[in-house]
């Protein structure tokens, strides 16, 4: 049997990353270098039990963890938590990411990107937000560099479908027992990703090479619009379900975590913070009226049923499949890494 090809991942221990380990694990094509900040979180410790699971201890944005975590692997999958760094730091270290994969002789690079927001929608300021732009900006950057020597590939993801139990997405319980979606989106149609989903289309670039060098691949499961959400929901679920647009002056009051809270207000409160860093009503005004106004860059869905023939198809199928019934089922990391550091009540 030949030897395993080893593929460092970064970013591996959330929501789109674990699935990512899952799959080039179990591929028996893979063994995978998890970089993670705390070795002895549960998240990290069910993927390291995972066959040809390695991990190592390092944080994304500090250069010599980064040379040491590329140092001798055959790929990387690098998805940097942009939400948590910032822009600028974000902006900084998947370049720097980039650069030290290649001083170190890495051949595969797949960095895990968003849409370019703010020069999709034409370089108008009010679509920018910090952390899909300094995403957009490093996937430009690195597909720049072409493909002597070390090959890149990127896989684009919008909004992850089951941020509708967690995050911006998840829907309210009314005292009726029906289901309130109650945001500033408009009609515009968005392409969600079912987060398992990524594990595959990770794999396929790491398995097809000769094609997926040079390739953005702009995922999605499906792209709907609220209208379609509460439409699919009540056909799937049998409950009731609405979609209020709200101003922003009526949605933030209700969605902001604390007056004035900057936009990675879950992470470490000791995170020092710059005049780059957004409001989280600075940051999520623009992430509304790009997604919520069906700004999305467009997506192959011939090009994803090609690639994965099997893949989840509609917002029906995932909920069918995951269960779906409106309740919060946590996705997002944010806080369970800050309360596993700070402890509850310290953020």
């Amino acid at each position: 049997m030949s030897e395993l090809k080893e593929i460092l991942v970064i970013g591996g221990t959330g929501a789109q990353g674990t699935p990512v380990v899952y799959a080039l694990a179990n591929s028996k094509r893979y063994r995978v270098r998890l970089l993670t900040c705390d070795p002895a979180s549960a998240r990290a410790q069910k993927l390291g039990a995972l066959p040809n699971v390695t991990l190592i201890q390092g944080t994304q944005d500090n250069q010599k963890d980064l040379e040491r975590a590329f140092k001798g692997v055959y790929g990387a999958w690098v998805n940097t938590d942009g939400f948590t760094i910032g822009e600028k730091a974000e902006t900084f270290y998947g370049i720097r990411a980039y650069e030290t994969a290649r001083c170190e002789g890495v051949q595969h690079y797949v960095w895990a990107g968003t849409d370019y927001a703010v020069k999709v929608a034409g370089w108008k300021k009010e679509y920018h937000w910090g952390h899909n732009d300094a995403k957009g900006r490093v996937t430009n950057y690195i597909l720049a560099q072409g493909q002597d020597g070390m090959k890149s590939s990127v896989i684009t993801t919008g909004p992850y479908m089951d941020m509708l139990g967690d995050g911006m997405l998840q829907p309210i319980e009314q005292p009726d027992g029906s289901f309130l979606w109650a945001n500033p989106a408009k009609d515009g149609k968005i392409p969600l990703i079912a987060v398992e989903e990524v594990g595959h289309y990770s794999l396929w670039l790491f398995d097809n090479l000769p094609e997926s060098a040079g390739l953005d691949l702009l995922v999605a499961t499906d792209i709907v619009s609220f209208a379609d959400i509460v439409r699919t929901f009540t056909e799937v679920t049998g409950k009731k379900a609405a979609h209020k647009y709200l101003t922003f002056d009526e949605y933030f009051p209700l969605a902001e975590p604390y007056p004035n809270a900057p936009s990675n207000w879950a992470a470490d409160p000791t995170t020092p913070r710059d005049e780059s860093f957004m409001t989280f009503r600075e940051n999520f005004t623009p992430w509304w009226r790009f997604w919520g106004e069906g700004k999305a860059a467009k997506r192959d869905l011939a090009l994803l049923d090609r690639i994965h023939p099997n893949r989840i198809k509609s917002l029906e199928e995932w909920m069918r499949k995951a269960g779906y019934d409106g309740s919060a089922r946590p996705v997002l990391k944010g806080l369970e890494d800050l309360k596993a550091k700070f402890g509850p009540g310290k953020s």
